[in-house]
């Protein structure tokens, strides 16, 4: 029987006093908040929606890293512009790394970004082991920063793409005039991650990501991201992108054929909201349409509180007016009329109170139902990222290239 001190319940407050503490040495996050996070938004309300479940309060997760996956000329770049500039409209300043050398500075205000020194950084390099070092440095004097009680502003980094990533042995053979695959590619890309994503989360930074993918060579060929397994695991969020042609009718002969790209959005790895696929315009004069999307829940079931469905109204001999659904026209009751769909998307439709009718009907329908489906989904994740690893072999990324092929 143990011995009584006298001196009371050594109650878990006390724990958590010292837990406190260490923390702030250590540089160990004590998570106190029990709300859902916050995110920023990306400028399209069924894409916030596809990240975090909200479009009106929804976007990419703070302090974590989200992967945006696809072919070329898909919308990836396009796409962080957007997060930029609406990271900036919440007080965010912006390092961009660009690894393609594909826009300059100045080219970035064409998407409302503000490129004034301390709002924007725009950075070059494509070898992995030099941003790795970069990042590494930069992350660690932040934290000494805020170890020494500074107030660290609120900041948004950007990798795109970590598919152009070279490693510096991948020079060196090429120089050498060796033509030989790269093993330590993947590795220097995993580790690059590894060591970034604690940190970002001490920090409160978020970070996005774009990444090449391609196919694989099974008789079911599966789409996958370039560079290993890295990102896959460091990524709280990932979304993969695909397109097809946009056809507004406007289109000259000049035009190759369509007016801009319809982008398919497919949720591969996301714990806030349920993996789904959203759909968004970006067309090639006007930009990206916000509203594009919305139109999926604006069904007759949802009129009396949204105010917008397919349909008429018609008033009876007793002066009762009564929707009825059908047609190809869009009855939006604060504007008492009907619209086509090429007038739907817009902000004379879906007003602040529409959007605010909206919101719950969507955060339902990307909500998980229970901790048993989150736990599924996740399952099913880690099932097909398994057979992407069979790609490279259980252990490739974690061997040298001379241990691999001695």
């Amino acid at each position: 029987m143990a011995k009584k001190t006298g001196k009371g319940e050594f109650s878990f407050s006390k724990i958590g006093d010292i837990i406190k503490d260490i923390s702030v040495k250590s540089n160990i996050i004590v998570d106190d908040s029990d709300g859902e996070g916050t995110f920023i938004g990306t400028g399209i309300y069924m894409l916030n929606a596809l990240f975090s479940k909200s479009i009106l309060k929804g976007g990419v997760p703070t302090s974590r890293i989200t992967a945006l996956a696809g072919e070329s000329g898909v919308g990836k770049s396009y796409l962080c512009y957007n997060i930029a500039r609406e990271a900036q409209k919440q007080g965010y300043s912006v390092i961009y790394i660009d690894t393609e050398f594909s826009i300059q500075k100045q080219d970035l205000k064409n998407y409302g970004i503000d490129i004034s020194d301390d709002r924007c950084k725009l950075l070059r390099s494509n070898k992995v082991e030099e941003i790795k070092v970069f990042l590494t440095q930069l992350l660690d004097q932040l934290k000494k920063a805020k170890a020494d009680g500074y107030e660290l502003p609120k900041v948004i980094l950007f990798l795109d793409s970590a598919g152009q990533l070279a490693s510096r042995k991948e020079v060196e053979d090429a120089i050498e005039g060796k033509d030989k695959a790269d093993m330590s590619r993947a590795k220097a890309i995993k580790s690059l991650f590894r060591i970034i994503n604690g940190d970002l989360g001490v920090l409160n930074i978020p970070m996005v990501v774009t990444n090449h993918t391609y196919f694989t060579q099974d008789f079911m060929p599966k789409e996958v991201m370039s560079g290993g397994t890295g990102l896959v695991y460091s990524a709280s969020t990932i979304v993969f992108m695909s397109k097809a042609k946009l056809k507004t009718g406007e289109e000259d002969e000049l035009d190759l054929s369509s007016s801009g790209i319809i982008v398919t959005a497919k949720s591969q790895k996301n714990r806030m909201a349920k993996p789904k696929k959203v759909k968004f315009h970006i067309d090639f004069s006007s930009g990206c349409n916000p509203y594009v999307g919305l139109d999926y829940f604006c069904t007759p079931e949802n009129f009396e509180l949204v105010g917008v469905a397919q349909g008429k109204v018609e008033t009876n001999k007793i002066g009762e007016a009564r929707f009825i659904p059908g047609g190809n026209r869009w009855y939006v009751a604060h504007l008492n009329k009907s619209v086509t769909t090429n007038q739907l998307f817009s902000s004379k439709v879906f007003t602040p109170q529409v959007l605010e009718a909206l919101e719950p009907i969507i955060y339902d329908y990307f909500k998980y139902s229970s901790s048993t489906e989150i736990e599924q989904t996740e399952k099913e994740y880690e099932e097909m990222v398994a057979e992407e690893e069979k790609l490279y072999g259980t252990d490739l990324e974690e061997m040298d290239s001379d241990e691999f092929f001695n």
